[in-house]
């Protein structure tokens, strides 16, 4: 991939696996800033580590909790970084079954 004209900043939740821990990698190596969070960080070090290795940081965020959390990594980020250009929220449950026998 060639580098971007301007770096982007990326807020990304649910880092600890799957997408958003691809998309994390992805982005630092194409050249952006990158803000990963996940519930508990300790459980991936070896993840936060080489998105820490490539410029990014790396914040424990539970999207569950109060918005005074959240405003604090996004203080935290943007300190760093500059604005948020980019946010992806991909921190979540998945919930099976019809409509009516889920709660």
């Amino acid at each position: 991939m060639s580098s971007p004209s301007k770096a982007l900043v990326w807020l990304i939740t649910g880092c600890a696996s799957g997408f958003g821990a691809s998309l994390s990698i992805i982005a630092l190596k194409a050249g952006h800033k990158v803000i990963a969070t996940s519930r508990n960080p300790s459980k991936s070090p070896e993840l936060v580590k080489q998105v820490e290795g490539l410029g990014g940081i790396w914040l424990q965020l539970d999207v569950n909790e109060d918005t005074a959390h959240l405003q604090n990594v996004i203080e935290l980020g943007t300190n760093r970084f500059g604005p948020i250009d980019v946010l992806v929220n991909n921190a979540g449950i998945a919930l099976v079954g019809a409509v009516e026998d889920t709660r």
